[in-house]
C-alpha cells in the first residue's frame, strides 16, 4: 500500500508538468498585443507620455498665485545718517542725524497673482499639442514594433510551410528510392540510376533537417520580438493563404498615417510658437500684496512685543516691453520660416503617402493573384508526381525523365513559397501604408 502511495505521489508532478508544458496558442493580433505589453522599449516610451502630460499640468498651474514667505534679519553696525533741515525739532541749524534701530528684522508673506499674461494661455496650448505629438510619436514606434512582430510571426508560418514541403519532398524521394531499389534488385534498373535515387533521397533528408532547424530559429526570433522566455512553446493559430478578395485601390486612405498626423501637429506647434513670440509685445498685468511684521530695536530679544509692528500693501504691477520687441523680431521671423517649412514638408509627405497607399494596394492584389496561381501549380505538381510514380513503377518511365519532371515540381514549390512570402510582406506593407496599425 505504501509503495502504491509513493508511485501516485511521483506521478502527480509529472502530470502537473505535462499540463504546464501545454503550448501557448497565439493569433497574429494576440502576438501584437503581447509584444506591445512585454517589450521594455514600449514600457520606456510610455514615460514620454507621462512627462508630456506632467508638462501640461505644470503649464496650467502657472495661473496659480505665487505665495511665499520670506524673512530678512539685518543688523546695522553703523546707521545711515539722515539730513535734518534747520528749524526741525527746534534745531537752529541743519544736522546729520543717524535715525533707526540696529536690529531690523522683517517677516512677511507675499502674493503675486498674474491677471493678464497672454503667453500663459499659449503655453498651455503648446503643452497640450506637445502631448498629442508625443502620443503620435509613440504610435509610430508601436507601428514599427508591430511590423517587426508581424514579420517574425509570418516568418514562422513561412518556415513551417517550407518544412512541410521539405517533408513532402523527402517522402517523394523515399518512394522513388524504394521503387528504384526494387527495380535494381530485379535487374530492371542500372546501378547509376539506383545510386542517384539514393543520393536524391539523402539530399532530401538533409533539406528536411535544415528546414526544421530554420523553423526553430524562426520561432526563437518570434519569441525574441514578443520578449517571451525561450523555454515556452507556442502554436500559431493563423494560417497562410487567408486572402481571397482584392483590396480597393484608393489614395484617400492616408489621413490616419502617423507621418501626416505628426507633421500637422508640428505645424500647429510652429503656429503656436509664432503666436507666443508676438505676444511678448503685449503688456502683462499682475496683482501683488504683502503682509509683514517688523522688529525694530537694538537687540535680538524678539519676545518684546512692543517693538513689533505690522505693515502691508497691495499693488498693481504693469510691465510694458520696449526694447524686448526689437530683440524678438528675429524670433518671430524664425517661426514664420519654420511654419512655411513644415507646410512644404506636409504637402510633400501627403503626396508620398498617397503614392505609398496606391503602391501597397497594387502590390497586395498582385501578390494575391500570384499566390492563387502558384497554389494551383503546386496542387498540379502533386498530381503529376502521383501519375509518374505509377508510370515509373510499371517501367514505362525512365529515372532520368523522372528527374526532369522533378525539377519542374521543385520550381512550382519554390514559386509557391515565394508567392506566399510576397503576399505576407505585401499585407504588412498595406496595413502600414493605410495606417491600419
Amino acid at each position: 500500500m505504501k509503495r502504491l502511495f509513493l508511485i501516485i505521489l511521483c506521478c502527480i508532478p509529472a502530470g502537473v508538468g505535462a499540463q504546464n508544458a501545454a503550448p501557448l496558442k497565439l493569433s497574429l493580433q494576440q502576438a501584437l498585443d503581447m509584444g506591445l505589453a512585454n517589450r521594455y522599449d514600449m514600457q520606456a516610451n510610455k514615460y514620454n507620455i507621462t512627462i508630456a502630460d506632467n508638462a501640461l499640468k505644470k503649464s496650467r498651474q502657472e495661473w496659480l498665485p505665487d505665495i511665499h514667505a520670506e524673512g530678512n534679519v539685518r543688523y546695522n553696525t553703523q546707521l545711515q545718517a539722515t539730513f535734518v533741515p534747520p528749524g526741525f525739532g527746534g534745531l537752529d541749524k541743519a544736522e546729520l542725524l543717524a535715525l533707526g534701530a540696529k536690529n531690523a528684522t522683517i517677516l512677511g508673506i507675499e502674493l503675486d497673482q498674474p491677471i493678464l499674461q497672454p503667453t500663459l494661455h499659449t503655453d498651455i496650448k503648446i503643452a497640450r499639442n506637445n502631448l498629442a505629438l508625443q502620443q503620435e510619436k509613440n504610435r509610430a514606434d508601436e507601428i514599427n514594433i508591430k511590423v517587426q512582430i508581424a514579420t517574425a510571426y509570418y516568418n514562422v508560418l513561412l518556415k513551417d510551410l517550407q518544412q512541410t514541403i521539405a517533408v513532402r519532398d523527402e517522402q517523394r524521394f523515399h518512394e522513388y528510392y524504394t521503387l528504384a531499389a526494387g527495380k535494381y534488385k530485379q535487374g530492371a534498373l542500372i546501378e547509376t540510376d539506383y545510386l542517384r535515387a539514393q543520393l536524391d533521397y539523402d539530399n532530401a533528408k538533409i533539406t528536411t533537417t535544415t528546414a526544421r532547424q530554420n523553423y526553430v530559429l524562426a520561432v526563437n526570433g518570434l519569441k525574441y520580438q514578443l520578449n517571451m522566455p525561450g523555454s515556452g512553446d507556442i502554436t500559431l493559430t493563423d494560417t497562410l493563404g487567408g486572402g481571397t478578395a482584392a483590396v480597393p485601390l484608393s489614395s484617400e486612405n492616408y489621413q490616419n498615417r502617423t507621418e501626416i498626423k505628426q507633421l500637422k501637429l508640428q505645424q500647429q506647434d510652429d503656429q503656436l510658437q509664432l503666436r507666443k513670440a508676438r505676444q511678448y509685445s503685449i503688456p502683462t498685468v499682475s496683482v501683488m500684496a504683502n503682509y509683514s511684521q517688523q522688529y525694530l530695536y537694538n537687540d535680538f530679544k524678539y519676545t518684546q512685543g512692543e517693538w513689533w509692528s505690522p505693515f502691508s500693501y497691495a499693488a498693481l504691477k504693469i510691465s510694458v516691453p520696449i526694447s524686448g520687441n526689437i530683440k524678438n523680431q528675429h524670433q518671430i521671423k524664425n517661426y514664420q520660416l519654420k511654419t512655411q517649412q513644415t507646410t512644404a514638408q506636409l504637402q510633400q509627405k501627403t503626396a508620398d503617402v498617397r503614392y505609398d497607399v496606391l503602391q501597397a494596394g497594387t502590390e497586395l492584389n498582385n501578390a494575391l493573384l500570384n499566390m492563387q496561381t502558384t497554389r494551383k501549380n503546386y496542387d498540379l505538381s502533386e498530381k503529376i508526381y502521383r501519375q509518374q510514380q505509377q508510370e515509373f513503377a510499371v517501367g514505362s518511365f525512365a529515372y532520368n525523365n523522372l528527374l526532369e519532371t522533378e525539377r519542374s515540381i521543385s520550381t512550382a514549390e519554390q514559386q509557391y513559397i515565394k508567392a506566399q512570402y510576397d503576399y505576407l510582406m505585401a499585407q504588412i506593407n498595406y496595413n502600414k501604408a493605410t495606417g491600419a496599425w
